[in-house]
């Protein structure tokens, strides 16, 4: 039995490809915990940050980040009084944050989300873009949870301007792409399309269809540009 009350767990965002991104926060709680859970594809100065921690490669414990993972991460506990989590961009907008958190609230263990660096923010400042534009009233529109209705609503909207939407899976990649084949032509050229993995698609949906998942897609609206 694991005895919860001074079980903590920490949630924590940040880029994998990067630790400069890492918070000031987040480093304070990798000083404070006894065990930490993140993927195979951090970079390699993660680990040497994460000395005399017991680490463990979330790809070990659990195929996919969803319950299955979260029980494993909670047996743990019985072991260990405080578990980091560590996921790539931020764990709220990115990964099922919400519901991981919610699952450890549940099993009354004390939980924290350490928000991170959204990847997407990260890729476009390194290419001088920005997402708004205050010059022009320029908004953008992020899509917490890939929700095909949604993507149409928002697009179909008369004030759209840009929406930035996260496609974990091929799934949802051939759905978005079925939206944008289904569209009458003279309404996909006012579409910009882009993705973390490819700057400019410019319409060209042979290259979305190549793309890598995860990723992100995004797209504006040349009207309003």
């Amino acid at each position: 039995m694991i005895l919860q009350n001074k079980k903590k767990f920490y949630l924590i965002g940040t880029n994998a490809s990067d630790i400069g991104d890492c918070t000031l926060q987040a480093i304070e709680k990798f000083k404070h915990a006894k065990v930490v859970v993140l993927s195979k594809k951090f970079d390699s100065k993660f680990i040497e940050l994460l000395e005399n921690k017991k680490i463990y490669y979330q790809e070990n414990l659990s195929r996919k980040n969803d319950r299955g993972l979260w029980e494993k991460i909670y047996e743990l506990f019985e072991s260990t009084d405080i578990i980091c989590h560590l996921v790539d961009g931020d764990p709220v907008l990115d990964e099922e944050g919400l519901q991981e958190v919610n699952f450890f609230k549940i099993k009354r263990i004390n939980c924290e989300i350490i928000s991170g660096i959204i990847k997407v923010v990260n890729y476009l400042n390194l290419s001088s873009e920005l997402l708004t534009n205050r010059e022009k009233n320029f908004s953008s529109t992020f899509l917490k949870e890939f929700n095909i209705k949604k993507i149409k609503k928002i697009i179909n909207n008369l004030y759209f301007e840009k929406l930035i939407v996260f496609v974990e899976n091929k799934d949802e990649l051939k759905q978005i792409m079925s939206f944008f084949n289904n569209m009458p032509l003279s309404k996909i050229r006012k579409f910009n399309i882009s993705s973390e993995k490819h700057k400019n698609l410019k319409n060209n949906i042979k290259i979305i269809e190549e793309l890598n998942t995860p990723s992100y897609i995004i797209v504006e609206n040349n009207e309003k540009i």
